[in-house]
């Protein structure tokens, strides 16, 4: 089988995974296409989300779900887009003087192959940037917390049946303390509406009367850890805090009975009793203290951490609420004792002077909560997926598939087998060298470097004086890689180290929580839903990009070790079809051991940025006001009553820092292991590994039957060999590659098998190849021993080279 053979086979080497590449896009795009047309039949159309799954927030396995579905987003939408050279591109590029990069997604390659392989290599690339943008948020998890509650404080026999009297015995309607500024709750409530037996505050009180004795019964530690340090109401709505007062309250001093005196609250004049007396009895127990509608929403400011602001917290607390006062009251609530007048002395002495309120007895106004009633709620999250965002994931997949499509079928029909390795390349060269790159085996690619790029340098060709080398492995990388590469990194972390150390100083310190949590830092700003899509996870594109320079290192590296091995022992060649001794390539272009261990960084990456910058989104009202986000904004995509931000967390962009930190001197410290002196550092140069793969004719390797059955007709071969030497030691020396190719005949007739196969398919060894005593003589006028370096194999006996 010759080279041509070699790129034929249907089920092995690149055309397999390409094939492969092929299905899995197709089966892409018909399943997006399928989903996204089941999504837009059940919104009737695209500008809606579908909530497709729900769950407890607390206890279901919505979270759970949402990963599962993240992970295999990320397992499908991650495909390597490769722009490996065939060798027909690289003759061409070493004819212009010039080179293309070998084993290493490379920028340059893209001058140098075809146009239309550029063209789509520019297709897949620009395409590959909306899926990173887009598919991780096309399916999105939604947090649920409300706002609204009814809060009822009265006895314990007034869920038991006992009766009640709205407004209660504090004789306070909803919605604000009489002679205060102080507010209780939502809406202030005209006292007629209490004597409406069909309003709707009536109703409300008459419907807790008869259902807070099924409701969960929470301690007073729960309690107000629920509702007065607060985070929206996530498990329960309605409260009745339930007040330590056996028999109730009388409204006044009517009774002659003196054991009733303590339940007294009033002591009301003619014209007051009248008022009152539509309402509330002014001899008859009273169960019921106080009722009103409140919220609690979320607020912030900027530096500082959310806190919860809940209009009833004078009924909770005592502490007046002022709606022009954004003072954060903290109350202690690991106190064993719930113990709070309802209201303060000043309100109760402009009480004593008003026209309504008389003289309120000493105490009255007193509270002792033994224990509370809450209604239980199923705070149901949600998972949903947006068919705009799936709409354009579906489009650039099917362009990818497309254009995958047609580069497998023209590619294959071409013969144009990609180098994608460097033993594609070194057995390819072997097979079939270059005459461009002849005499050239001692030139690293420093040295083409520089005199390619300078016209004024030439190419010293024939016998050269050996030089061991004395480097490390940061040679094989050029600088102009070393610099972009660490400049990236730099520049990363100065604008993250530079973003934590304002948003350090801005919030006073260090707080919040490491993963995404309503307890970080927001950006003050209102996003619809495309928006905060945009804004954060444009850094994971980012992250990408500097992932794939880090990546690109390690490849390099890895890459000038594996060159480097067959300096110092035999070995097959890696390959993406391999033949004879050759063995099949790695998955991905680094060992599995270098390959996972950067997976493993890039996954531990993008999950401390995806915790670092987030979207959040939250149904039911509690964030859904101007205290929270300033300008918001309803998403026709989402339900009226959600809210969507961005927060990020500074422990972990902290510990982003500290990581990125310590990966960028990983590939500085691995890169101080020197080369071996006796090989040319090549890096990923093609020229200077074409210079490398020169393999005699005469030698031992060529002339053996183990390696070749063609002895018959070696030698006049050899004859043909020895003109040729002896035409390049009188011809003058070229200035430029492309001179050597003039009246070139080609090596290799079409149809004739490459002498060299064989070779390239054994284990094999560079340095110095023993040849025969005929050509020795050829070089005896050279004064100096000349050695010729190339691959060989055992019989060879190939030796490292010496100065």
């Amino acid at each position: 089988m010759d080279l041509s053979e070699r790129g034929n086979s249907a089920s092995t080497g690149w055309k397999k995974a390409a094939k492969v590449n092929c299905v899995v896009l197709i089966l892409m795009s018909v399943a997006l296409v399928a989903c996204l047309c089941a999504v837009t039949v059940q919104v009737g159309g695209i500008q809606e989300a579908l909530f497709f799954y729900e769950g407890d927030c607390d206890n279901g396995n919505v979270f759970q779900v949402n990963i599962a579905l993240h992970l295999l987003i990320n397992v499908v939408s991650t495909l390597m887009v490769l722009n490996s050279p065939s060798r027909e591109e690289v003759n061409a590029a070493h004819f212009k003087s010039s080179w293309v990069g070998i084993g290493v997604p490379s920028a340059r390659n893209v001058l140098h192959v075809s146009k239309f392989k550029s063209l789509c290599w520019v297709i897949l690339l620009a395409s590959s940037i909306p899926i990173h943008l887009l598919f991780n948020s096309a399916i999105f998890e939604t947090d649920h917390r409300e706002s609204d509650f009814h809060l009822t404080i009265a006895t314990e026999e007034f869920v038991n049946g006992g009766t009640f009297y709205p407004p209660g015995a504090s004789l306070f309607p909803a919605g604000k303390i009489p002679e205060s500024e102080s507010i209780i709750g939502n809406d202030l409530v005209n006292l007629t509406d209490y004597a409406n037996t069909g309003s709707d505050i009536v109703r409300n009180i008459s419907a807790t009367s008869a259902n807070a004795h099924q409701w969960k019964r929470l301690d007073i530690q729960d309690c107000r850890q629920e509702y007065i340090n607060c985070a929206g109401l996530k498990n329960y709505r309605s409260l009745v805090l339930i007040v330590d007062k056996p028999g109730g309250w009388i409204r006044d001093g009517m009774y002659e009975n003196k054991s009733l005196y303590p339940f007294q609250m009033w002591r009301f004049g003619s014209n007051q009793t009248k008022v009152w007396d539509k309402y509330v009895p002014s001899n008859q127990p009273n169960h019921l203290f106080f009722d009103v509608q409140c919220t609690m929403v979320a607020s912030r400011e900027p530096g500082r951490p959310i806190q919860c602001y809940n209009n009833c917290r004078t009924a909770l607390t005592g502490i007046p609420y002022y709606p022009q006062d954004s003072t954060f009251f903290a109350v202690d609530i690991d106190t064993p004792d719930w113990r709070y007048p309802f209201i303060d002395d000043t309100v109760v002495y402009s009480l004593n002077y008003s026209d309504e309120y008389s003289f309120a007895l000493p105490g009255a106004f007193d509270l002792a909560i033994k224990y509370c009633l809450a209604e239980p709620i199923d705070r149901t999250c949600h998972i949903a997926l947006s068919p705009m965002l799936l709409l354009g994931v579906a489009i650039c997949i099917i362009i990818k598939s497309c254009t995958a499509i047609i580069v497998t079928v023209l590619l294959i029909r071409r013969k144009q087998i990609p180098l994608v390795t460097p033993g594609d390349a070194i057995a390819s060269f072997i097979e079939k060298p270059d005459p461009a790159t002849a005499d050239l085996c001692t030139f690293g690619q420093g040295d083409i470097r520089r005199v390619l790029k300078d016209r004024n340098s030439f190419l010293s060709f024939g016998p050269m004086s050996w030089l061991p080398l004395q480097k490390r492995r940061a040679a094989a990388v050029p600088t102009s890689v070393w610099v972009t590469s660490y400049l990236l990194f730099i520049v990363a972390i100065i604008v993250c180290g530079t973003y934590f150390g304002i948003a350090y100083d801005s919030s006073r310190g260090l707080w919040g929580s490491f993963f995404e949590s309503d307890q970080n830092l927001f950006f003050q700003k209102s996003y619809t839903f495309f928006e905060s899509v945009v804004t954060a996870n444009g850094l994971q594109l980012l992250l990408s990009l500097w992932y794939l320079a880090y990546n690109n290192l390690f490849t390099r590296l890895h890459m000038a070790r594996e060159w480097a091995s067959f300096s110092e022992d035999y070995h097959p060649l890696r390959v993406t079809n391999p033949q004879g001794e050759q063995y099949a390539t790695y998955r991905l272009q680094l060992p599995y051991k270098y390959s996972l261990s950067l997976i493993s960084v890039s996954i531990l990456l993008h999950w401390l940025l995806s915790n670092t910058i987030y979207i959040f989104i939250s149904t039911g009202g509690y964030y859904g006001t101007s205290h929270f986000v300033n300008g918001t904004e309803s998403d026709p995509s989402l339900p009226p009553d959600t809210t969507v931000v961005v927060g990020y967390s500074l422990y972990s962009l902290l510990v982003l820092l500290i990581a990125s930190c310590v990966l960028i001197f990983i590939p500085i410290l691995l890169s101080a292991k020197r080369l071996p002196p006796n090989m040319v550092n090549i890096g990923n140069n093609s020229f200077a590994l074409s210079a490398a793969c020169h393999v005699s004719k005469l030698s031992y390797a060529v002339k053996s039957p183990k390696i070749s059955n063609e002895s018959s007709r070696l030698s006049d071969q050899e004859d043909i060999e020895m003109q040729q030497l002896m035409i390049a030691r009188e011809s003058p020396r070229s200035s430029l590659a492309s001179d050597r190719l003039v009246g070139h005949q080609d090596q290799e007739d079409d149809g004739e098998k490459s002498l060299f196969r064989d070779l390239a398919r054994s284990k094999i060894r560079w340095g110095v190849v023993q040849m025969p005593p005929e050509w020795y003589a050829e070089h005896a006028h050279e004064g100096v021993a000349v050695q010729h370096l190339s691959f060989g194999v055992r019989e060879d006996d190939v030796r490292a080279p010496v100065p």
